[in-house]
């Protein structure tokens, strides 16, 4: 699943090995991975968000 938010940040939620994670990336650029919510809402605005195919 995908979600984007005005500013052009794109979040997905995916697997590493057996570590679920987010990663953000802005463009092509990979900008980070967090792995909770709660450390991606201190970076991006989560209410900013929609889902994007």
């Amino acid at each position: 699943m995908k979600w984007v938010d005005s500013r052009g940040f794109e979040v997905e939620a995916l697997v590493l090995g057996n570590q679920p994670c987010l990663r953000v990336r802005r463009g092509h650029e990979y900008v980070a991975y967090y792995t909770d919510v709660t450390e991606l809402s201190r970076h991006l605005d989560l209410s900013d968000l929609v889902v994007t195919d």
